[in-house]
């Protein structure tokens, strides 16, 4: 009797400490103060990415709260507020906070600066304005704007308009060439006068071409080309600071990618619960006990 009593005050306690460990573990990971010493700060955006109820926030990497609440306002106006651990990282006047991308599943968190104007903290009810940091995806969003505008100059430039500008052009040129070829037919100086005045209509011809829309199309396509370099040249430095953050192990990838600790302990966590599953199969009398009154 006093052995299986002793064995319900083991699993009862067992049960209690596991449960203690859960909570102190989801209080850990949500980033919450057991000692409820935390503070708030209210921060505007105009646009949060998907930012969540629950993500971290950093300061200078270091994780120092979460995202408490996430609330729409109106269109363009997004309240979001953030629950930080530590009372020091009270926001004084000139704090910032950046949304900005964790990994390359769409995850978020809040970057946060709580200034360096100790003289003056922000007031209960004041507000940070946020900010939101340049995705990759807008990067390629202003890169596809600007290959739609070169093609729309690359159209206009071949437009009906200066395709017949060049043809009439093409048979200046070709009926100068047979004003030559017929100069053996007349009096020399009246032919030689012909093509020179010819060549000379040609050449006016091309400099009022030149000098009109179609020299202002090619001007724009040579600024669009230009553009578009620009906004390739930001994607590919923007898509090189992402892969250096993973080598460094910041964020999500960078972790899994160069912490080798995450998988060695859910293997040995694993192993431990096949052994508890194992050995409750087999002795079940361990851990359960069935009274009869």
């Amino acid at each position: 009797m006093d052995l299986t009593y002793k064995q319900e005050v083991g699993v009862g306690a067992l049960v209690l400490a596991g449960l203690a460990v859960f909570v102190i573990a989801m209080f850990w990971l949500t980033g919450r103060s057991l000692s409820g010493k935390g503070i708030t700060a209210r921060v505007a955006f105009t646009n949060v990415a998907g930012l969540k109820v629950g993500d971290p926030v950093m300061v200078s990497g270091v994780h120092r709260g979460r995202v408490q609440g996430v609330s729409l306002d109106r269109v363009g106006h997004v309240t979001v507020t953030l629950q930080l651990v530590d009372p020091s990282d009270r926001p004084k006047i000139d704090a910032t906070a950046t949304v900005a991308a964790g990994d390359f599943f769409g995850g978020r968190f809040i970057d946060y600066d709580p200034g360096s104007d100790t003289s003056q903290f922000l007031p209960s009810n004041g507000m940070i304005q946020g900010t939101r940091e340049e995705q990759l995806t807008d990067v390629a969003a202003g890169v596809a704007t600007k290959a739609n505008a070169l093609m729309t100059s690359a159209t206009n430039l071949v437009n009906d308009r200066l395709a017949t500008d060049i043809h009439n052009t093409l048979l200046a040129t070709q009926h100068a060439m047979d004003v030559i070829n017929k100069a053996g037919s007349g009096p020399l100086i009246g032919q030689a006068t012909a093509t020179l005045a010819s060549a000379q209509s040609v050449m006016n011809h091309l400099d009022t071409l030149l000098a009109g829309p179609a020299g202002k199309r090619v001007d724009t396509l040579t600024n669009n080309l230009a553009a578009l370099s620009t906004q390739l040249n930001k994607a590919t430095t923007s898509l090189s600071t992402l892969m250096a953050q993973i080598q460094q192990g910041k964020g999500t990838l960078g972790k899994m990618a160069t912490d080798s600790a995450l998988y060695y302990h859910l293997d040995s966590t694993l192993v431990s619960l096949n052994a508890l599953l194992k050995d409750l199969r087999e002795r079940p009398g361990r851990y359960l006990t069935v009274k009869v009154f």
